[in-house]
């Protein structure tokens, strides 16, 4: 086809079936989008199309400054997710009443009680997500939230937990998939924990902020519950628990008791970040020994990463040790003790060397994808990564030894089968419990 034969006159591309051009424009930017809109009144109805929003979420820094005609817009696109950075309580109605149909909702820094009234109007809501709870007390908190028995996310972070009694709540939302507690101050009740645990059939995903909770008050959590005294207990207890992810976060204390992890034998992915003592109670061989569904392991800005593996079997196929010291011999271990490894990540990590890298494609055969971000990478060792015939996707974000003629060789070699990470902010190492 030829270069003159490619050109089309703009009459001729308004011609084409709406399918095609909305199929065109799912592959533009939101900026590129915007520029499309303002062409004309025909390409503005088509960019407004739901179909190119349904996965979009809108970022309000100030609600005041927008008009009627904004709100249309946004009606006319049925956003579903939006996150409000600052807002007021008149504001908040505004945007709830203006959009009512939405389903997820994040807001940061700006809760106050009275804003938690305004989310009554969104009857869809599935997804809340509140990242600073420090002003609002956890009853105001819990007594709005059980109004919403559709959510299946919940995220509660900063929060201050005065009683037992309002967390218990949370049992009212029986649809619940996935749930975090990040506490203020690293202290989540742990009866009151344990009874929700087992009351919410639907729950696969569970996040904590452990802080000094010691090895029996957590296991405690993870311990079916032979009594709790509760007035108008009406739910049944489930026997087991089905999480399929568990995250721990800033814990002093690594370690579970045989009865929490035989409750927790269904986990296929563990993320356990701003650990202080991994080697305490060789936590992380139990980990691997214990959870024979496990396939994902996440370790980021914790203590060094050295487990000492002896002769195990594992189906881990995602392996994520971010920010965290990590040697030679760990990475050589690990490669004996999980033949499947198709994910590894080891950017902002520390303690391995480029020779140690030079031999992944004997340690690991397998991998799909390769994140170096921060790492010192040369163009020679760059060169051999491109025997990781199965390699699809490789982050080399952050790396000043590269030059681009190397990246360009690299590309050669692989045929462009790769798709390379150049650029990447860098890593941000706060997180809402710190």
């Amino acid at each position: 086809m030829s270069h003159n034969s490619l050109k089309m006159p703009i009459i001729q591309w308004l011609q084409l079936p709406q399918e095609i051009l909305l199929h065109i424009f799912t592959y533009l930017s939101p900026s590129e989008k915007a520029n499309v809109r303002a062409t004309c009144t025909y390409l503005r109805t088509l960019v407004d199309h739901p179909s190119l929003w349904k996965n979009s979420t809108i970022l309000f820094r100030s609600i005041g400054i927008f008009n009627a005609k904004f709100w249309d817009t946004l009606q006319s696109r049925k956003i579903c997710s939006v996150e409000v950075t600052k807002v007021t309580l008149k504001q908040f109605k505004k945007m709830t009443l203006s959009l009512p149909d939405l389903s997820t909702v994040r807001m940061d820094s700006c809760l106050k009680g009275e804003i938690l009234q305004g989310l009554r109007p969104l009857v869809n809501l599935k997804q809340l997500h509140l990242t600073d709870c420090s002003h609002v007390s956890d009853h105001d908190i819990f007594s709005e939230i059980v109004n919403f028995q559709q959510l299946t996310h919940l995220s509660l972070c900063k929060v201050f937990f005065s009683n037992a009694l309002p967390l218990t709540s949370i049992v009212l939302l029986q649809n619940l998939y996935s749930l975090s507690l990040h506490s203020k101050d690293g202290t989540v009740p742990e009866r009151a924990l344990q009874y929700i645990l087992f009351r919410l059939p639907k729950l696969q995903e569970l996040s904590l902020a452990v802080g000094n909770m010691n090895k029996w008050k957590l296991s405690l959590c993870f311990n079916r519950p032979d009594h709790f005294i509760l007035a108008a207990d009406e739910i049944p207890c489930i026997p087991r628990l089905q999480l399929q992810k568990l995250e721990l976060l800033n814990s002093s204390c690594a370690s579970l008791s045989a009865n929490a992890f035989d409750q927790l034998s269904t986990l296929t992915s563990v993320c356990l970040r701003h650990y202080k003592y991994l080697q305490h109670e060789d936590f992380i061989e139990a980990i691997f020994m214990k959870l024979p569904n496990l396939i994902e392991l996440k370790i980021e800005w914790a203590a060094p990463f050295e487990p000492f593996l002896g002769p195990i079997t594992s189906k881990l196929e995602k392996l994520s040790v971010v920010g965290t010291k990590i040697c030679n011999a760990t990475l050589k271990c690990i490669s004996q003790s999980t033949s499947e490894l198709k994910c590894l990540n080891l950017s902002f990590s520390h303690g391995y060397d480029e020779e140690i890298i030079k031999r992944f494609p004997c340690l690991f055969p397998k991998l799909q994808s390769l994140y170096l971000s921060n790492a010192r990478l040369t163009e020679e060792a760059l060169v051999v990564l491109a025997n990781l015939y199965s390699l699809r996707v490789l982050d080399i974000s952050n790396n000043q030894h590269l030059t681009p003629e190397a990246i360009l060789a690299f590309k050669k070699i692989t045929c462009n089968r790769v798709s390379l990470i150049l650029n990447r902010p860098s890593e941000n190492a706060q997180y809402c419990c710190w």
